[in-house]
């Protein structure tokens, strides 16, 4: 029997054996990139090991899997310009693609045989905090593109400011949501998050860190927001602020006839002044009375749950759900009450079924991380999420409802919510590389499915079926969060945009080698 002197000097030779391990693990070297690596300072920020890998095979989607040969932990913006720009003039250059929390869902951030950044990492160096100015009539943050949308929030409400918009999940990056548009509940008014930017830090396909803004190389600021990553990578972004409220008056008003409903969206959308007008409109399709449940999240109670399946059932068909916010103070507090009954009563919901609630700015905004710790904790967070994301012109989304929600999901009974809003389209900036319909107003359509009950295999046939009927009819939607395999698709995609959008990607990546998840330029040839 081994005595504890020797046990313990075997379990300290196990620790040490353990660790060296993974630190030679860390730095083999795959043979898809260049030897030359070991040679730079930025080396040892490279790691190989099964932890780090597994870390990124895959992402919120859990629909692929993808391994990179390796995943990069950057302690500033400076080492992912070292690494972009030794792979831009190596004679093997390697592809490179920043992750912040992995939220794509069909692997746009993947990297294969190339190097993944885990833009998370910057956090732990001297990049990890925001600087607040708010001098002058224009407030913003100075944010790292790695930060989630929540500190951003959280250090710009101690100075009595915040974000002009958030989308509905404040978990996902500064970096990640202003690479695809960045839409929530308040785009009507303020625009997407791309369109309450002043000034960006972008690495570029070469190694270059630009600052750019309208005014300073606007070239590349237009065409990394929305731009898909493909231009390069924000490490910083410069974000409108505007004077923050404490408290939100949540609305939730049921609709059964959809020419109501949209209507009424539409007239909340067109009311410009917050102080007589909602802050926030956003939408749900409840397709049966089976979903009911589903919405029920902490602002319906088991009655109120009870009374809308009820309604459901009877309707034998969807019911819809308008959702709005009026944020206010303590000065505003008097007059809240008097500007939401007013907007209430001209809106034409099913009588009876207004449902309000009082709660925290804060708790408002960051809603959707309580349904993620409800999910987590029920194990339903690692599911399959086939999303399928919309943008949907005003002219065909009644002819959308019907050959959709009323047609090929009437019998959907799948877990999940789907989104629908209107958006005004003037509030978007066209120079931005992100593509949207041409009619003034437009819909965002949020298909945000589970797959707990084994049926990714039905859930996306049922998104394919959706595209083909956009396609079939001319319904004239545009994807948003779009994927595509070939470089056809992406073309039609951005249609008058195309040729701006190949035109920026051979100035400012000319080797291809940014964000290659996103198959945008497969055809490109590394050279």
């Amino acid at each position: 029997m081994a005595s504890p002197k020797q046990t313990l000097s075997f379990l300290h030779f196990t620790i040490i054996l353990t660790t060296l391990t993974s630190f030679v693990l860390a730095l083999v070297l795959p043979e898809s990139l260049p030897s030359e690596l070991q040679a730079l300072d930025i080396f040892t920020e490279l790691a190989t090991d099964p932890v780090s890998m597994s870390s990124v095979a895959t992402d919120f989607g859990n629909l692929s899997t993808s391994v990179p040969a390796a995943v990069f932990y950057p302690s500033s913006p400076k080492d992912i310009a070292k690494l972009i720009h030794f792979s831009y003039t190596s004679t093997k250059p390697f592809t490179v693609s920043p992750r912040g929390v992995g939220h794509s869902i069909n692997g746009q951030m993947f990297a294969p045989d190339g190097i993944i950044v885990n833009m998370l990492s910057l956090g732990h160096g001297h990049y990890d905090s925001s600087t607040i100015v708010t001098e002058g009539p224009f407030p913003y943050a100075d944010a790292g593109g790695e930060q989630h949308w929540i500190d951003v929030l959280n250090a710009t409400l101690k100075h009595g400011l915040m974000p002009r918009i958030f989308t509905d999940y404040l978990y996902a990056t500064v970096g990640g949501t202003l690479s695809n548009a960045g839409i929530g509940g308040q785009a009507f008014r303020q625009g997407p998050q791309i369109s309450n930017v002043y000034e960006l830090d972008v690495i570029t396909g070469t190694g270059e860190i630009v600052t750019c803004s309208r005014d300073r190389e606007p070239d590349l600021f237009y065409g990394a927001l929305g731009g898909l990553g493909q231009f390069g990578v924000i490490t910083r972004a410069r974000i409108a602020l505007e004077p923050a409220k404490k408290m939100a008056r949540w609305v939730r008003l049921i609709y059964t006839d959809v020419k109501l409903f949209t209507s009424d969206q539409e007239k909340l959308i067109s009311i410009e002044k917050s102080s007589s007008g909602f802050d926030y409109v956003e939408g749900q399709v409840i397709l049966s009375e089976a979903q009911v449940p589903g919405i029920k999240s902490s602002f319906f109670s088991d009655s109120d749950i009870e009374k809308i399946t009820r309604l459901a059932a009877q309707n034998q068909g969807p019911i819809y759900l308008l959702e709005g916010a009026a944020y206010y103070d303590d000065i505003t507090a008097t007059i809240v009450d008097g500007n939401v009954k007013s907007l209430l009563e001209q809106l034409n919901y099913e009588s009876g079924f207004a449902f309000s609630w009082d709660v925290p700015l804060v708790d408002f905004l960051d809603r959707v991380h309580y349904e993620e710790t409800v999910l987590r904790s029920l194990g339903l967070w690692l599911v399959p999420h086939p999303w399928l994301n919309l943008f949907v012109p005003q002219s065909k989304i009644l002819d959308f409802d019907s050959r959709i929600f009323k047609g090929i999901l009437k019998e959907n009974k799948a877990a999940g919510l789907i989104l629908i809003y209107p958006l005004n389209r003037r509030k978007w900036d066209d120079n931005m590389s992100v593509a949207i319909p041409t009619e003034e107003i437009f819909y965002a359509v949020s298909f945000l499915w589970s797959a707990v009950a084994n049926d990714l295999d039905i859930l996306q046939n049922e998104n394919n079926q959706v595209l083909s009927i956009c396609e079939d009819y001319k319904l004239r939607c545009k994807e948003y969060l779009p994927h595509y395999t070939n470089p056809a698709d992406w073309q039609k995609h951005f249609g008058k945009k195309w040729s701006k959008f190949v035109a920026r990607k051979q100035k400012f990546d000319p080797k291809a080698l940014l964000s290659p998840g996103q198959q945008i330029f497969r055809q490109l040839q590394l050279s």
